[in-house]
């Protein structure tokens, strides 16, 4: 089920003590899968931030460990829209974030608070306030850290409510239960080639007919051109909505809202948690993995030995809490506690009908985000 909006006014409103509002900074990257977490918290914690859409050079390909407390990673109007007054929170998301919010936080002279999400977001523990990360990230246990099983968004039941006002129904002529498909793409760690494509629609039509609905896939910007004909072969009787570079109103939102069943490729976080938050019933269909390359190896190798205790354990436990390396991410890890909860179910052939099983898992972070917040105001 989707989880209720939180809107604590005391957190976003003036102090009756100090009449003093809460000024919040969203640092946005150039990632949709960033953006849409930061926003999520900002929405969810009802918020009224101001927005910042970061720009980087070459730069920010260095370490953060040698970047420490800097703008020199972003261009020079990026540079420029970081100006006083400074907020009392910063959060952003991402490896490239922290030596910005980590600046902010010197600059106001310690009084702003860091509140950061991601895999690799670890860098500046003495500095980061509330470290938000998943489960599937596996990371090293620390002070604020605070780990979900599905990541935030911004899909909620206003969101879906105002998708179905908005727009006619994209899948109105499909017969019920109408199942949405969303395809995702290759990642670093994920294939998903044209052969892979035609095996995954094969099976979303023969798990529908089953159902004795009709199918729709939704394909993103990462799907491949060849990996959509190779859909678009295999499915010939689906409803298709292909990604495109020229949507200026894109319907993604509207499948979401209207899908009596849905099922989701397994690379793709936000997707994931998009769809859970529908509070429709969902199949995760995991994508085959790429053989783990050498830098995957030794971080795996460096967290498995950050468990453990001596001199090599501690020293494995400070190199990722610098910076130097995050944890490998296991996305085996949430598709399993999104099971384990009642979110979903793993593809098998059949496509799951049941829907999901209440939880607001948000209310821990929300507590402490709110402590946070009142020691500010």
């Amino acid at each position: 089920m989707p989880s209720k909006t939180r809107n604590p006014q005391h957190l976003s409103g003036p102090s009756a003590e100090t009449g003093h509002a809460l000024r919040v900074w969203l640092l946005l990257d150039d990632r949709p899968g960033h953006v849409t977490q930061v926003r999520g918290l900002a929405h969810k914690m009802g918020w009224t931030p101001t927005s910042f859409n970061l720009k980087f050079n070459w730069l920010n390909w260095l370490p953060n460990p040698v970047l420490g407390h800097s703008l020199v990673s972003l261009d020079g109007k990026s540079r420029q829209q970081l100006q006083p007054p400074y907020p009392d929170i910063v959060v952003g998301m991402g490896r490239r974030i922290v030596p910005v919010a980590r600046w902010i936080k010197r600059q106001s002279g310690g009084a702003s608070r860091i509140v950061l999400l991601g895999r690799k977001a670890a860098g500046g523990v003495s500095e980061v306030d509330i470290f938000i990360s998943c489960i599937h990230f596996n990371q090293v246990p620390r002070q604020g850290l605070v780990e979900l099983v599905v990541p935030l968004t911004q899909v909620d039941s206003v969101s879906l409510a105002s998708a179905r006002a908005a727009r006619p129904n994209p899948i109105s002529r499909l017969k019920h239960p109408r199942v949405v498909l969303l395809v995702g793409g290759p990642t670093a760690h994920h294939r998903f080639d044209e052969n892979d494509a035609s095996v995954l629609a094969s099976a979303m039509v023969r798990a529908t007919g089953l159902l004795g609905g009709e199918l729709a896939i939704v394909t993103s910007r990462r799907t491949p051109a060849a990996a959509v004909a190779a859909l678009q072969r295999a499915a010939p009787q689906a409803q298709f909505e292909v990604w495109s570079k020229a949507f200026k109103d894109n319907p993604y939102l509207s499948y979401l809202a209207h899908a009596d069943v849905l099922a989701v490729t397994g690379e793709s976080e936000s997707m994931l948690a998009e769809a859970a938050a529908t509070g429709a019933p969902l199949t995760i269909y995991p994508l085959q993995a790429k053989p783990k390359g050498f830098k995957n190896f030794l971080a795996g190798a460096l967290r498995r030995k950050a468990d453990e205790n001596g001199v090599l354990a501690k020293l494995s436990r400070q190199i990722i809490l610098a910076g130097w390396m995050s944890p490998p991410r296991d996305l085996t890890l949430m598709h399993h506690g999104m099971v384990k909860r009642g979110l979903a179910e793993i593809f098998e052939g059949t496509l799951n009908t049941r829907p999901p099983t209440p939880t607001d898992e948000f209310e821990h972070l929300a507590q402490q985000l709110a402590r946070l917040s009142r020691s500010i105001l």
